[in-house]
């Protein structure tokens, strides 16, 4: 009995191995096969194992202007080489979006998307498109929301996606000590919570240039006297404070993920020619300067990092490129954002066809 057990439990293992190797499109026809292989297929603890095997590659995502349609639209790169060539096009329009939303980032696969009422979790791989209708906040009469910012990721406890959007509203904009209302979206609950959070007196918080999950947190930038990270861990339900780098004179800045670590761009988006200071939060409250990437010229504003040193940035004319800070090398991918937009107008993310 107990020799058979053992070759139970090896068949099982071998099963699983086999799938997580396979592409997404074969996972979603074998879901099909037995009620086994679907729960299997659809299990938590299996999707991140085929999310992190070594044959699951990273693709570059980008969102950008389309001129041709005058939509927003995702390019989707099939390789590594981030060739131009087979690139997958999908319009928002198709799903009932506005024209530029938000997005929150992308874990396992899944990409989220905002905007001022509503947030979406897509799949490209498996086309798969969840709106979220966001609650209504309940705010005290004469009061006003200014603003608000959201995040997406994992519990890592319960590994169950989780959504996250703070209002903030009070009675005058200028106001700094704004009240501000948390909602958390459970998806295996398919659920919302509402409740108040107390973060003091801060700057707007800034919606991340980029993903900025990482083990279990979401992160946000805010500057008031000095600058600070806001954390919101994704377990308990509670937002923190890290203080952000010791920066002598803070122009203007961006965070986001960078080698399995959160970074700072800090620039001066004034100056024709650019110089980006990258700084990386090596643990909690402990930052280095890693390196200076400049003077560039034709710059408007970096976008995130891909891999080896490379960084993706939006020129003047709104044209993406990637810069080599060994080679010093810039690469054209002839994909350009919305020329009239003040800020930037292309989103750069890795992704995984989980």
């Amino acid at each position: 009995m107990v020799s058979k057990n053992n070759d139970d439990n090896r068949s099982e293992d071998v099963i699983i191995e086999i799938l997580s190797r396979l592409p997404v499109k074969s996972l979603m026809r074998l879901k099909c096969v037995c009620k086994y292989w679907s729960t299997l297929i659809r299990n938590s603890s299996f999707i991140s194992r085929h999310f992190h095997h070594h044959s699951n590659i990273a693709h570059l995502c980008v969102q950008h202007y389309d001129y041709s349609t005058e939509k927003y639209t995702f390019a989707l790169f099939p390789n590594e080489t981030v060739t131009n060539s087979s690139v997958e096009y999908h319009n928002l329009g198709d799903f009932q979006m506005p024209t530029q939303p938000g997005i929150l980032g992308i874990f396992h696969g899944i990409i989220g998307l905002h905007d001022t009422n509503r947030i979406a979790l897509w799949n490209p791989a498996i086309k798969e498109f969840k709106v979220l209708h966001v609650p209504e906040p309940d705010v005290p009469e004469y009061s006003y929301i200014f603003h608000h910012f959201s995040g997406f990721g994992l519990d890592p406890i319960t590994n169950n996606y989780k959504v996250v959007r703070i209002w903030e509203y009070g009675e005058h904009s200028e106001e700094l000590e704004f009240v501000r209302i948390a909602a958390v979206y459970n998806l295996y609950a398919d659920s919302w919570r509402l409740f108040e959070v107390d973060l003091g007196p801060l700057n707007r918080v800034h919606q991340s240039l980029s993903n900025t999950y990482m083990n279990g947190f979401y992160y946000w930038m805010t500057s008031y006297d000095d600058i600070l990270i806001l954390a919101f861990d994704m377990d308990k339900e509670i937002m923190g404070h890290i203080p952000g780098p010791p920066l002598p004179n803070y122009n203007y800045g961006e965070i986001v993920l960078h080698n399995n670590s959160i970074a700072l761009l800090h620039w001066d988006r004034e100056d024709d020619e650019k110089f980006f200071d990258i700084w990386v939060m090596e643990e909690e409250r402990f930052w280095t300067k890693e390196l200076t990437i400049g003077p560039l010229l034709g710059i408007r504003t970096p976008l995130g990092f891909w891999k080896n040193g490379e960084v993706f940035l939006e020129t003047d004319n709104s044209e993406l490129v990637l810069y080599n800070c060994n080679t010093h090398e810039m690469k054209d991918f002839q994909i350009h954002g919305n020329k009239d937009a003040f800020q930037n107008s292309i989103w750069t993310f890795i992704y995984r066809r989980a």
